[in-house]
């Protein structure tokens, strides 16, 4: 259990307690701050990868941007992989979460945008985390559904762990906080490919009609106001795969 008067250092600046954990990301489409690692060094994902039709066969963190700016983003991922064995690394997280501005101001944090848990001693320094910052929802999406089921801690209420569906169009898996991902519209519940950056949330219809340019412009992908990822009451979430 994270004892915060028991830290080898003591944690005094946003820009330390930055540099300990390795960075974090700046996830603009959401309203808070994420921290990633490589999708390469997923567990489950790296397997469900070779497979058809996985939703990891076609993963959205290891192309585009991430692979577009690979050559500064992975040495990055990869220092913030090697900061996890940092015992200086839950004191540094908990710091971020009570002093960052866009953490202070949503009362939000996403893990891995990009990765996932990597150990039972990973999953537990996540919920040590959660635990010192109650006023704090996290929002922890996992394949590694093996941890989570093995996992013998309290998990605090404002983690909300969700695990992922292996498939396109499968099941959701066996837990209380889930998502999935369809290619069915009337099945999808996110809606944020309908959201667009000044949070106005569109039809579908009208999105069916906008050109290439139309929808650029629009910058859809936001967040906007929705907070459902962090809401531990809505069982499942599905995500349309685009």
């Amino acid at each position: 259990m994270y004892i915060e008067n028991n830290l080898n250092i003591p944690i005094k600046t946003l820009k330390q307690a930055t540099q300990i954990i390795g960075g974090y990301t700046v996830t603009s489409k959401m309203p808070t701050i994420s921290y990633s690692i490589s999708a390469k060094d997923c567990i489950t994902g790296s397997k469900l990868r070779n497979i058809k039709n996985s939703v990891c066969s076609d993963c959205y963190a290891l192309k585009g941007n991430y692979k577009r700016y690979a050559k500064n983003i992975e040495p990055v991922q990869k220092r913030r992989l090697e900061s996890i064995s940092n015992p200086n690394w839950v004191g540094a997280m908990v710091y971020i979460m009570r002093n960052q501005k866009s953490v202070v101001n949503s009362g939000l944090f996403r893990w891995h945008d990009s990765g996932d848990l990597q150990s039972m001693e990973h999953l537990q320094k996540i919920v040590d985390i959660a635990t010192a910052t109650p006023n704090i929802k996290h929002w922890l999406p996992t394949k590694e559904s093996n941890l989570i089921k093995n996992f013998k801690g309290v998990i605090p209420d404002n983690l909300i762990i969700r695990l992922s569906g292996s498939f396109v169009d499968g099941k959701a898996p066996i837990y209380k906080n889930t998502s999935t991902v369809t290619t069915d519209i009337n099945k999808r519940t996110c809606k944020a490919y309908l959201t667009d950056k000044n949070y106005k949330v569109h039809t579908q219809k009208q999105f069916d009609n906008y050109t290439s340019k139309d929808k650029q412009l629009f910058d859809f992908g936001h967040c906007g106001n929705c907070r459902n990822c962090w809401d531990g009451s809505i069982q499942n979430i599905s995500y349309l795969n685009h």
